[in-house]
């Protein structure tokens, strides 16, 4: 799926009329249209035979509970039109579809088109056979969304490096991590596992493994704010043990038992951990 991808409005509208021009005909967006549907999660699509559909260009099915055939399931019929861009659909063609709507299914209604204020309001007057209207922006955005025809070249961004940055200043300013704080060997962020918590032990992360003295059997551990706790190291080195209270106590293990996984930076010193949650 897209993420984080600012598409202009005028970007949006050319590529709506590549789009437009790439299907020699009706019956070419018809097919294309099978395939869009597939992916965006419908079923047994048809595109009907092209002579006599009484409106209707294609159909599809979308179960519903567990894909139990029949229990729960819907009918789509749809109607197609590769009308051009900047065109309105006519309120006329959108009421010939809802005439020929089977009860109980729904109704779906794509162009390359648009629609009137007034066939919306049409649309939206009778929720007993609903009509979802899809028009020619709605559906790029969508092919865009699912990457379905459109690929992306990824580009440096600087923004995003600056928000980087930003976010990685402002945390050791909220953790009070300075430059001038020389007993702290060491700083790294580490996931606080649901595996961790629920077999009540603290995995250490493998860069304060090895500075760890060879003979250390306890550390002194500052858990999110809470008094300093001794801790054991465990035989191999991997983890520490005692932690059910410090969980209890930071909200890790609720109170109805249930484990809350977090983010958190540790900082380590000769004498001690500290630990301090850093994102839920």
């Amino acid at each position: 799926m897209r993420k984080n991808i600012e598409i202009s409005e005028e970007k949006i509208k050319g590529f709506l009329e590549q789009f437009y021009g790439y299907f020699e005909s009706g019956y070419a967006f018809e097919e294309f249209l099978k395939v869009y549907l597939e992916k965006i999660g419908l079923d047994e699509v048809v595109v009907t035979q092209r002579s006599s559909d009484g409106g209707i260009d294609l159909e599809a099915i979308r179960y519903g509970v567990g894909g139990l055939a029949g229990a729960d399931s819907v009918e789509y019929y749809v109607q197609a039109k590769r009308n051009k861009p900047g065109t309105t659909i006519p309120i006329e063609k959108v009421r010939a579809l809802r005439g020929v709507m089977p009860s109980g299914s729904k109704g779906i209604f794509i162009t390359t088109a648009g629609y009137s204020k007034k066939t919306q309001e049409f649309v939206d007057a009778d929720s007993s056979r609903p009509i979802i209207l899809i028009d020619g922006k709605a559906l790029v955005e969508s092919c865009i969304d699912n990457e379905i025809g459109f690929v992306f070249t990824p580009v440096f961004s600087k923004n995003a490096m600056d928000a980087l940055k930003d976010s990685s200043d402002d945390l050791q300013q909220e953790n009070n991590i300075s430059e001038a704080d020389d007993s702290v060997k060491l700083i790294v962020d580490k996931q606080i596992s649901a595996n961790d918590i629920r077999a009540r032990i603290l995995r250490l992360p493998k860069a304060i493994i090895n500075l760890l003295s060879e003979d250390a059997q306890k550390i002194k551990v500052i858990f999110n704010g809470l008094a300093p706790k001794d801790l054991t190291i465990a035989k191999n080195r991997a983890y520490l043990a005692g932690v059910t209270e410090l969980y209890k106590d930071s909200g890790l293990i609720a109170e109805d038992g249930s484990y809350n996984p977090c983010k958190a930076i540790w900082k380590y010193s000769e004498d001690k951990i500290e630990i301090v949650i850093k994102e839920r």
